[in-house]
């Protein structure tokens, strides 16, 4: 990885959702920022020098003046705080209270769903070549729990189709709730344009990867609506929210 020369640096990987976020707040406040890669399949977030910034492992970090903030809607926010022009947050408290409501749920739920969804995909093709000896030693690296269970699980037993179904069973969740939200304003909190429809973003990007599940956002026609305008912003496209491509 390379060394910081800006103060302002994200740790990053462009295929990250919760990387793609912090990205779309740089772009949109148009900030001037140095981005660092992060290999993930080779597992460069678990190296010693990016465990000392981030004792999780995982990405995105962003180092401010030298200092790391970790998690990816905390960055969001900070970046709101620091630099509070354009706003990304609703002035009014009510909307306010509804833009962190859709941080948490996307957090807790959406983050999971997609995990769950896709990883059998995106991450077992690579963790099922280990050997048993590889295994250990790549797990013993992780630092979290839960990850280092996810990728136990990558090597020898994938997710299942009932947890896949759950997973999906969120998405489409999610999906209800934005439509019904969305009833109210153009935008997931309300009348402005927020975080909360960033945080959403880098998932409803992916929705393609479930149509043959029966996802289409098509259904959705506030859903749908609310994307064509959100796809339009030069700060989506600068950030490169993109489709994620599977090897085949």
């Amino acid at each position: 990885m390379d060394r910081i020369t800006s103060s302002l640096a994200l740790y990053h990987a462009w295929v990250s959702s919760a990387s793609r976020r912090v990205r779309f707040v740089l772009e949109e406040k148009e900030l001037s920022y140095q981005g660092i890669l992060v290999n993930l399949l080779a597992f460069e977030q678990h190296s010693p020098e990016y465990l000392a910034l981030n004792p999780n492992g995982f990405v995105p970090t962003l180092v401010h003046d030298g200092q790391p903030v970790i998690e990816s809607s905390v960055i969001c926010e900070y970046l709101d705080e620091v630099h509070p022009s354009p706003s990304l947050r609703p002035a009014a408290p009510i909307a306010r209270a509804r833009m962190r409501v859709w941080a948490k749920w996307t957090d807790e739920v959406v983050i999971r769903a997609f995990q769950v969804a896709n990883w059998n995909r995106m991450m077992a093709p690579t963790a099922r070549t280990w050997s048993d000896e590889e295994v250990e030693r790549r797990l013993k690296a992780v630092p979290v729990p839960d990850r280092r269970e996810d990728w136990r699980r990558m090597a020898r037993e994938p997710f299942s189709e009932a947890e896949i179904a759950h997973a999906v069973a969120n998405i489409r969740r999610t999906l209800d709730r934005m439509e019904a939200d969305l009833g109210r304003g153009p935008w997931l909190a309300g009348d402005t344009f927020s975080l909360a429809d960033i945080h959403l973003s880098p998932y409803i990007v992916r929705l393609g990867e479930h149509e043959e599940r029966g996802i289409r956002l098509a259904d959705y026609p506030r859903c749908a609506d609310w994307w064509g305008r959100l796809t339009s912003r030069p700060a989506f496209a600068r950030a490169r929210i993109e489709p994620v491509v599977f090897a085949a």
